[in-house]
């Protein structure tokens, strides 16, 4: 079935359009101005699927895009992220500090070493909030926290005593091996 022409609403000239497709100096926006000027060509306008297509946007997402210009006109286009708040983060200033206090002076419940779910639990009972240990372990990881556990060592390695002795050896067989630079000959 042919698919209908999703037209552009005439909020603005094609001139206008075209300006500030060209002009524009942010990227992302730049796309979506692409995307109207190839729609709005009262010469030969493209079909949403091809225009989509040809900026490298999904046809859906194009839909979104040319919805929110049809509606609202230049100012719905335009990335509006940079206005985004955020949310306050989970632990305050305060929470913070004491949750570094409690990591270098206190040991966890059974004693062992700070670990995501630990910090998670810690987090929840201070908050009142549930935290997944992955997001505990990026609070540790934001407070410079690293995993503090010594180097496996391999089952077969030789002991200190036997390191010992083959260092003894070597250096006795390098020296044995290489004549004395200041010997007189």
């Amino acid at each position: 079935m042919a698919q209908a022409l999703l037209r552009i609403a005439p909020h603005l000239t094609f001139e206008v359009i075209e300006s500030r497709y060209k002009t524009c100096a942010n990227g992302r926006n730049k796309t979506r101005w692409h995307l109207i000027w190839l729609m709005a060509n009262p010469d030969k306008p493209l079909r949403i699927t091809a225009a989509a297509q040809m900026v490298g946007y999904g046809e859906h997402w194009a839909r979104i895009l040319v919805g929110r210009y049809n509606k609202g006109g230049a100012e719905h286009l335009v990335d509006q992220r940079k206005h985004n708040k955020g949310r306050e983060p989970i632990l305050s200033k305060e929470q913070q500090d004491k949750l570094k206090k409690t990591l270098t002076e206190e040991k966890p419940d059974d004693t062992g070493l700070w670990t995501g779910p630990k910090v998670a639990a810690w987090i929840t009972r201070e908050t009142k909030t549930p935290i997944t240990p992955q997001g505990a372990w990026i609070w540790l990881r934001r407070m410079s926290f690293t995993l503090q556990v010594p180097r496996p060592s391999h089952t077969h390695a030789a002991t200190d005593e036997e390191q010992a002795a083959f260092k003894k050896k070597s250096r006795e067989r390098t020296q044995a091996s290489q004549p004395n630079p200041r010997a007189k000959q």
